[in-house]
């Protein structure tokens, strides 16, 4: 099992490229407001990270220069992708709940109930079981 710093940073990892793809959903205007909602949220849990990092002293992960993800061509595709980069940040949640401090414990399971809820939001589809690989067909089960 990871130790907390590590889960921690994973958690960092993972909201420094949801922040990267949110600023590209939010590049296809319809999505414009929502997606700087999500924004907010996630540099929010970004802090939180940096913070987490820093007082069970290591050194935040930087974010990467650049990351893989290209702009959604329509309303549609921003939304799917929205979708999976909450999907994605699941996984460190999930992570995160499974911690041995109780506090990363709890904070990691209300980000990933949050998550799920913005997934809905997004796609109108509810992870079956949040925080599981999205490649996986019993992943999500629709509403």
């Amino acid at each position: 099992m990871n130790d907390d710093l590590t889960l921690w940073q994973q958690g960092l990892a993972a909201e420094h490229a949801a922040i990267w793809g949110f600023g590209l959903v939010g590049a296809t205007p319809p999505l414009a407001l929502p997606a700087a909602a999500a924004l907010d949220v996630h540099r929010t849990r970004r802090t939180r990270c940096i913070d987490a990092v820093v007082a069970l002293g290591g050194s935040p992960v930087p974010s990467a220069p650049a990351y893989d993800i290209a702009k959604p061509p329509s309303a549609r595709q921003g939304k799917a992708l929205a979708a999976d980069l909450e999907q994605s940040c699941g996984v460190a949640y999930a992570a995160l709940a499974g911690a041995a401090q109780r506090a990363t414990r709890l904070q990691g399971a209300a980000w990933l109930r949050e998550s799920s809820i913005a997934i809905w939001g997004w796609i109108d589809t509810v992870p079956a079981l949040p925080g599981l690989n999205s490649d996986d067909p019993a992943a999500t089960s629709t509403s």
